[in-house]
């Protein structure tokens, strides 16, 4: 019997380092201050990846959960995933059931 015969079919997934890419983007972050003295902390190359704190160590903090939350909600939702140099994101196919 055959994996077609059993139902089972073959799915692309995204297979990545976590540590690793949020170290990556963390790395390329860039902080400031605004007007009112808050910390803003973004990743100019992703969109999404900002977040903001009362202090540098804060923001840093608040966007390391955001990039953390965001590479989730994309791999759950099949979503592409930004990549960027010293990032590996691999696409691999594996069996899963349909139906």
């Amino acid at each position: 019997m055959t994996a077609k015969d059993k139902g089972i079919g073959m799915v692309s997934v995204n297979v990545l380092s976590l540590l690793d890419y949020v170290e990556g983007a963390l790395k390329r972050a860039e902080y400031y201050r605004d007007e009112n003295s808050v910390v803003i902390g973004k990743v100019p190359e992703v969109a999404g990846f900002f977040a903001q704190g009362d202090s540098f160590e804060d923001a840093r903090g608040n966007l390391k959960d955001v990039i953390e939350g965001n590479i989730l909600l994309a791999l759950q939702l099949g979503l592409e995933i930004s990549c960027f140099e010293g990032v590996e994101i691999e696409d691999v196919e594996i069996k899963a059931p349909q139906g």
